[in-house]
């Protein structure tokens, strides 16, 4: 099913047609009599003559400010209160009954109220004609007349422009250092330069093995093969800059970079393709992302272009439904974040979303976090708590798309978008017709079912709130029934083939301003704020027309050319995924209890060339890369060690740890068995939207015909052995988060609170924050898996087979062992020592073993080895 860009819609229901309706259906109503006098009920008189005296008779005593009673969050003495609803969010929608819980409870539906008797026929009738009047009320708002106020002043504003971060970047003079032969490039003359004003020189440079190993595992995260390893070696010696350059435009066109550089984004964008935190609700469709960010490194797309699509792709112009569905799927960067599916209060729920949605934004793209202006005046830089909200106008004018199964647990399930593109190939299999009649058969009990207990709780006398609550109670568990196996149906087409949809945003119908929240608090909101923007930052800010989110302008501000940030904070994260740190080392905090760089003017020249460049990451890795400070070797000064520790003027190499997707990719190459070919979707995405329990996720699917399995069972002794032999079923059919894949580790499947143990035991990026920096630990939990885990020895296994074939003898074996796993030959005592650990191997076992175990031993003791996960 093809869509135009015009026609692309999310699966949600219709509310504005249903309120549509109503408001049409109000020009016919009639007025209503009180004590002779005749009110329409759209009257501020009626409210008073038949509404206020109500509340302040029946619901006053448990519900206002008056008597200090809030009863699950309500108060009902102020519009505002019953606008702004309780703990179980909004109590009434002016025009819509279906959507107001204040109907519902005085009808004795879903609540009670009030608990002792319910209102008499005629009251609850002028209800319903003042809620379909739109529920004027002329009370005032308790909170909204709060001024604004912050300690902010205009002039603290205008003196945080100075600060460096907040100035935009200016042209710079390239330093003349006195080693003039030295330096390969600007970035070598800043370096050089900063180095000599502190007394200190650059290290040698590495040798040819060192940068080439160096160069892989930095640009595409494998190790070289021994034919890249030779090739390299002969033009290192004949011209060494030749030899890099030459291998640095290979590797940047190897699509092992998008791979290897959207990981590093992926961690700032906290991925995942779970919910997390206390209900795990899988995201089906977030590989979709994930595919987007390596093919845009691949592609080499424009940084600016880049941010633009993840915050407002949704409404960037396109030239054809492909495009349009990249753009949708980009704005799963803003839909990925954790979120909190038990919430009860749905404008607690609202306001973390928009608070998460800022914070990513801001600290990824800007460098600093906004989202600390929550509450108050943010404490250490010049934003007051207005510009907070003024963003939260911004994104409060956008619905989020994230995709959770509608459940008796999952209090704010989410529908998806559907793309205006098709699969070509469909992560789960076509519905056939006898699933589509046995699930539409399903749906049909369960309607016929809820039908009955309708029946019987109007039949309940009114008094017996307990029956009454009990039935409620299963017409809850039907609803979540009925949901699940509707959302099956739904993700299919009448013909059963599977609908395409994708996580991300879209613009509300209608654009509002935020109202400021006292101390945060969602149930204090003071005055509106205008949508705009952060005022101490720079750049050209767009005017936000009244009819528009704010989205699109806010978007473009972020990365414009004027903005001082934005182009400083993409490229620190590059030079610190080359160089080991960035130049400013606090990566996501450019504010003032941020660290300052160590090199203001190189980083303000790298930001200069990176918009100059058009944006492009590939360019600025490339010149990096191939500067003489890239390839200095880590050799050791204790003189230099002592003033500088930390190796911030970069007079050496610093050697790191790999991070655990290399570690296991690397493993994988040693192997023979890595898959270079992209997976399709994820393990998740076969499973569907479900809830992950213990290390599994069990798809909607299995639990539709779960349910279709109980309803067949006949008896109670039916029903529990069919339970059981459907969970027996889903442990057989459950996916494991833990797979044994030959394909890269970026595309393991990412469920929040259990990653794969390949991953997690290698300090694998939080996806519940924004990672710029990696934690590196080194614990025996480590060591413990590389020598115990069955994928490790596996894996080990196949590296001793492969070697076996390919080398005739054990020391040549040996010799390529080394080379495959470290990047170099072996030096004389390392063979030594490996023949002497093969003979022992002999010795202790009393015993001839197979020349297969034996050299599995070996492998899996270089793979351990600690120069086999750090790069010098």
């Amino acid at each position: 099913m093809k869509m135009s860009h015009s026609q692309i819609s999310s699966t949600r229901s219709c509310k504005a047609i249903r309120v549509g309706v109503v408001a049409a259906c109000l020009l016919f109503v009639v007025p209503t009599a009180v004590n002779g006098q005749s009110y329409e009920p759209d009257s501020v008189e009626f409210f008073e003559a038949k509404i206020r005296p109500v509340l302040v008779r029946e619901c006053y005593g448990c519900h206002s400010n008056q008597t200090g009673q809030a009863k699950g969050g309500l108060k009902l003495d102020t519009r505002q209160g019953v606008m702004l609803g309780g703990d179980s969010g909004t109590s009434l929608v002016p025009g819509d009954l279906d959507e107001s819980p204040l109907w519902s409870a005085i009808n004795y539906e879903d609540y009670a109220m009030p608990p002792n008797k319910q209102l008499p026929a005629d009251v609850i009738e002028d209800f319903r004609l003042w809620i379909e009047a739109g529920a004027p009320d002329p009370r005032i708002p308790d909170a909204t007349d709060v001024a604004i106020s912050s300690t902010v002043t205009d002039k603290d504003i205008e003196q945080g422009k100075q600060f460096w971060s907040f100035k935009p970047p200016r042209p710079v003079e390239i330093p003349d250092p006195g080693d003039i032969d030295w330096t390969r490039g600007n970035i070598d003359a800043f370096v050089l330069n900063s180095l000599e004003q502190n007394d200190m020189q650059p290290a040698d440079d590495a040798d040819a093995h060192t940068v080439l190993r160096r160069l892989c595992f930095d640009l595409i995260g494998l190790p070289p093969t021994p034919e890249q390893i030779d090739d390299f070696v002969t033009d290192w010696e004949s011209d060494p800059d030749a030899a890099v350059a030459t291998t640095v435009d290979r590797l940047l066109n190897d699509k092992g970079f998008g791979e290897r550089w959207g990981r590093h984004w992926l961690d700032v964008a906290r991925y995942a393709e779970s919910t997390g935190k206390e209900l795990n609700a899988t995201y089906p469709y977030a590989w979709r992302y994930r595919d987007y960010v390596i093919d845009s490194f691949n592609e080499d797309k424009p940084y600016d272009r880049f941010v633009q699509e993840q915050i407002a792709g949704d409404l960037l112009p396109v030239r054809s439904d492909d495009q349009w569905t990249e753009n949708l799927v980009a704005t799963g960067f803003l839909a990925m974040g954790p979120k909190s599916l038990n919430e009860t209060n749905p404008r607690q729920f609202r306001a973390d979303l928009i608070d998460e949605q800022i914070d990513v934004s801001t600290r990824v793209v800007l460098g600093i976090s906004v989202a600390c202006a929550r509450c108050h005046d943010h404490k250490f830089d010049p934003i007051p708590q207005s510009d907070y909200y003024a963003l939260a106008g911004v994104f409060g004018n956008t619905e989020t798309y994230y995709g959770t199964l509608d459940t008796r647990q999952n209090r704010r399930p989410s529908d998806l978008i559907l793309m205006p593109t098709e699969d070509e190939v469909s992560a789960v299999d076509a519905l056939s017709n006898d699933e589509r009649a046995a699930l539409q058969k399903r749906i049909d009990d369960l309607k016929k079912e809820r039908r009955e207990l309708t029946q019987q709780r109007s039949n309940v006398r009114k008094s017996n709130n307990d029956s009454r609550r009990d039935l409620a109670r299963q017409l809850r568990r039907l609803s979540s029934q009925m949901s699940t196996v509707q959302m099956v149906l739904d993700s299919f087409e009448q013909d059963g083939t599977p609908k395409s949809f994708c996580m991300g945003v879209q613009p509300t119908e209608r654009s509002s301003d935020a109202n400021l929240l006292v101390r945060g608090e969602v149930d204090q909101p003071a005055a509106k704020v205008a949508r705009g923007y952060v005022q101490v930052i720079g750049g050209s800010k767009p005017k936000i027309d009244a009819d528009s989110g704010g989205r699109l302008e806010l978007a473009r501000w972020m990365t414009d050319e004027k903005n001082p940030l934005a182009a400083r904070v993409m490229v620190n994260r590059i030079w610190q995924h080359l160089i080991g740190q960035g130049l400013v080392k606090t990566t996501e905090n450019f504010g003032a209890t941020g660290l300052p760089p160590t090199h203001p003017e190189l980083l303000d020249y790298l930001a200069l060339q990176f918009v100059k460049n058009d944006w492009s990451i590939k360019e600025v890795v490339r010149e990096i890369a191939t500067s003489r400070a890239y390839r200095m070797s880590s050799k050791y000064n204790s003189d230099y060690y002592q003033r500088d520790p930390d190796n911030k003027f970069v007079w050496r190499a610093s050697p790191r740890r790999l991070e655990a997707e290399a570690i296991r990719d690397a493993m994988l190459s040693l192997s023979g068995r890595i898959d270079l070919q992209r997976p399709h979707a994820s393990d998740v995405a076969r499973a569907g939207t479900t809830i992950a329990r213990n290390g599994a996720i069990r798809s909607a699917r299995d639990t539709a015909r779960r349910l279709m399995q109980r309803n067949d069972d006949e008896g109670m002794g039916g029903r529990r052995r069919g339970n059981r032999r459907n969970r027996n079923a889903d442990r057989a059919s459950t996916p494991s988060t833990d797979p044994v894949a030959m394909y890269r580790s970026v595309y393991l499947p990412v469920v929040r609170d259990n990653y794969p143990r390949s991953l997690s035991v290698f300090d694998f990026a939080e996806s519940s924050m924004v990672v710029g920096n990696r934690e590196t630990s080194n614990t025996p939990d480590q060591g413990l898996y590389l020598l115990n885990n069955a994928t490790v020895i596996e894996f080990s296994k196949q590296f001793a087979a492969r070697l076996m074939k390919a080398a005739p003898d054990t020391e040549s074996q040996i010799k390529l062992a080394f080379l495959h796993a470290f990047g170099r030959p072996a030096t004389d005592s390392e063979l030594r020592a490996a023949n002497d650990f093969l003979d022992e191997i002999e010795t202790s076992e009393k015993g001839r073993k197979r020349r297969l175990e034996k050299m599995t031993y070996l492998c899996q003791s270089i793979m351990a080895a600690a120069e086999f996960r750090i790069v010098n």
